[in-house]
């Protein structure tokens, strides 16, 4: 007896079939596969429900051809991913997002709150280089509308999954240095910065204010060997003292965080390279006097105790 391959295979080549019209965003044809199925095999759940998947995303996606260029019409697409899981449709859905937002005059600009942008959909697809590039190309874009804080840290994502490490800790410091307050930590996705905020929380609890904690992790991060000092000299003209440093953290107390990172630098400058004792020891009287835990663990890094530290 001949076996008639094509019937007693009828289901998993049809499925197949289905997925192939999938794969060319031939959603219509797919529909029309699920419901041979679906004649066949009446009571197959399975195939109910793939049918009525795929009947909704095509509504979706149609909407998207009938009404090309509106942002809004494709937020509405990625609210969906997240209970996506069918795993020929997904890629075509976030594909059909891309080029849609990529057709947008300014695709880089465009953010809609929380998360919806381009390089956060690049990533969700698995594009992480091509995501960092946009994150970056929004930030060389000195009117752009969204926090820097933000994109920059979105940025040290991408380059984290993209295994560029050295990259994404440069990101990471200045979102945090520039504008901690908008940093999405919860969302991080590079475990050394996410255990460093940990550490922080865990050890500075009694001194620093919960939400201070993001404007706090450069100078911890020093604290703990991970982010680097920016120890060129300061242009000619800018000189730095002690001095200058008293009167920004008069006038902005809200940089305090920022403001001894910055006499951090300056301290190490003069301790490593000047070796001005008087200057030393001014500006770490004024370190200990703003944040004494934290200048309690600048002197135990360095190994050293000073006049300023009694």
């Amino acid at each position: 007896m001949q076996l008639n391959l094509f019937e007693d295979n009828r289901t998993g080549i049809l499925l197949n079939i289905a997925d192939e019209f999938i794969r060319d965003r031939d959603l219509v044809q797919a529909l029309s596969v699920y419901e041979q199925l679906l004649a066949d095999n009446p009571a197959d759940r399975q195939i109910a429900d793939l049918l009525k998947l795929v009947a909704g995303w095509r509504n979706l996606l149609a909407a998207v051809d009938q009404n090309p260029g509106n942002p809004v019409q494709l937020h509405a697409i990625s609210l969906g991913l997240d209970a996506l899981c069918h795993p020929t449709l997904r890629p075509v859905v976030l594909e059909v997002l891309i080029d849609g937002l990529r057709a947008l005059p300014d695709p880089e600009q465009t953010l809609i709150p929380p998360r919806f942008h381009l390089g956060q959909v690049l990533m969700t697809a698995g594009r992480y280089a091509e995501a960092a590039d946009c994150f970056q190309a929004a930030l060389a874009n000195g009117n752009s509308g969204i926090e820097r804080g933000r994109l920059l840290a979105w940025c040290g994502d991408a380059l984290t999954l993209a295994g560029n490490n050295a990259g994404s800790l440069k990101s990471y410091l200045a979102a945090l240095l520039e504008d901690p307050l908008t940093v999405e930590m919860q969302t991080i996705k590079n475990r050394v910065i996410s255990d460093l905020n940990a550490s922080l929380h865990f050890e500075g609890t009694d001194e620093i204010e919960e939400q201070q904690v993001p404007a706090w992790l450069p100078v911890w991060g020093w604290l703990q060997g991970i982010f680097a000092l920016p120890m060129q000299p300061a242009p000619q003209g800018n000189q730095l003292c002690a001095e200058t440093f008293a009167m920004r953290l008069a006038q902005e107390p809200a940089s305090e965080a920022r403001i001894w990172f910055d006499m951090l630098t300056h301290a190490e400058r003069v301790r490593l390279i000047f070796r001005d004792s008087q200057e030393l020891g001014a500006v770490r009287r004024l370190m200990k006097n703003t944040n004494r835990f934290m200048f309690d663990c600048y002197l135990e890094k360095i190994g050293t105790r000073s006049p300023a530290s009694k």
